[in-house]
């Protein structure tokens, strides 16, 4: 069975992504997901300046200002058939944003991303349209060979490719989905794994696709500056302002509950919710120097050492039991470890359980010492679920803690 994320109401996050080439135990690893270590925030008296240098503006039109104020919330898009501002299209309230022609009219396009999602924006007639939406691993590509939208997923011993060519008229035409899972677990293709995609196309040929996509990736020229979205003056109005967000989402059910828990070392608490039953999975809020981080998992069980900084989630189903670890540290959440354990049934139906721990076979004691590196599971708890919407947002609003 091929396991694969895909976008629903409720979106399951895998908070790094990466397109990794198998090579055995090797990780040639091109990653974007950690863009909020690696670019330089600008305030938005400094964009209108950088825009107009990178921007090719259309007579009678200030691409750059219209992009500008956009990214500054002046403006709305159209997005689920209602107006929304930029701050209503992302969990994070850190994002990146870049410039490039990705449907070969001559005009450079607006694109945004965070840890989860990314937006292609383009003006008609002078206004911003929501060209491209993607959720975990759609990166914009612009080369001097072609250009268009990338989606490469890789987690758990399976992936995912597919390359979109977007055309001067908004027409999208994808090359076909990509998809292998290696079934014995050796870190190979081969006849043993499992390869889905167009019919012409066999897995010899799919070696060769899924390489030249990943050169793709590392001749992309683009280049990504950070920005905040908001300043909050309290973590009360930030979670606030994050549940009224998930409204506009219309991701919200009144299943959901709610907590206040303490994951870091400092008296600002982290918003826990709990998505309303196992399979919706739960989401952590974080906040800290005037601004929010997310963190979701697509199935729910996550355990944390309190005021220690780490979480832990060994939870899956269907033959697949996911372990990550992740460190929250100054506000920020990071995947510091990543195993997995699945069903496995060889030709004469025996079944065993095969462990592997960052994309390599190990032992179950290996795995469990692995674990054990990184997190003591037995400081770990579980967030309480204590409020409803209602009363998480009364006890916010009143500070009464």
């Amino acid at each position: 069975m091929f396991l694969i994320y895909k976008k629903c109401m409720i979106r399951c996050v895998a908070p790094i992504l990466a397109v990794t080439a198998f090579t055995g135990c090797k990780n040639d690893t091109y990653t974007y997901a950690e863009f909020s270590e690696s670019v330089e925030t600008v305030e938005y008296d400094e964009i209108i300046a950088q825009e107009s240098d990178v921007l090719h503006d259309s007579p009678g039109t200030n691409t750059a200002e219209i992009y500008g104020h956009f990214l500054d919330g002046e403006l709305t898009v159209e997005w689920k058939e209602k107006q929304v501002r930029i701050s209503d299209l992302f969990w994070d309230n850190d994002i990146e944003y870049c410039f490039g022609d990705i449907d070969g009219d001559g005009e450079e396009e607006l694109h945004i991303r965070d840890k989860s999602a990314y937006y292609a924006v383009k003006l008609q007639n002078e206004t911003p349209q929501i060209l491209f939406e993607g959720w975990w691993g759609y990166e914009p590509i612009v080369t001097d060979r072609l250009c268009g939208i990338l989606n490469n997923w890789h987690k758990y011993g399976s992936e995912e490719i597919e390359f979109i060519q977007i055309n001067a008229d908004g027409s999208q035409e994808s090359e076909g989905t990509f998809c292998w899972h290696d079934h014995n677990k050796n870190g190979y293709m081969d006849e043993e794994d499992s390869f889905y995609g167009r019919e012409d196309i066999g897995m010899e040929q799919y070696v060769r696709y899924r390489q030249e996509q990943i050169a793709k990736l590392a001749e992309n020229k683009l280049e990504w500056t950070g920005r905040r979205l908001k300043h909050f003056e309290t973590w009360e109005e930030a979670y606030i302002d994050f549940i009224n967000k998930m409204h506009v989402a219309e991701s919200v059910t009144d299943d959901w509950d709610y907590s206040l828990i303490y994951v870091d070392d400092d008296e600002i608490p982290e918003l826990f919710i709990y998505m309303g039953c196992s399979a919706s999975g739960e989401m952590i809020v974080s906040f800290y120097d005037g601004t929010i981080g997310t963190m979701n998992r697509s199935r729910s069980g996550m355990q944390y050492i309190e005021y220690g900084g780490l979480l832990y989630n060994g939870n899956g189903n269907a033959g697949l039991y996911p372990c990550n670890v992740y460190m929250l540290e100054k506000g920020v959440f990071s995947e510091i470890g990543t195993g997995w354990c699945s069903e496995y049934f060889d030709e004469q139906g025996n079944f065993e359980y095969v462990y592997f721990w960052e994309d390599c076979a190990v032992t179950e004691a290996a795995f469990e010492a692995s674990v054990d590196e990184l997190i003591d599971r037995s400081k770990c708890i579980e967030p309480p679920f204590i409020y409803t919407e209602n009363e998480i947002l009364d006890l916010l609003t009143s500070s009464g803690l």
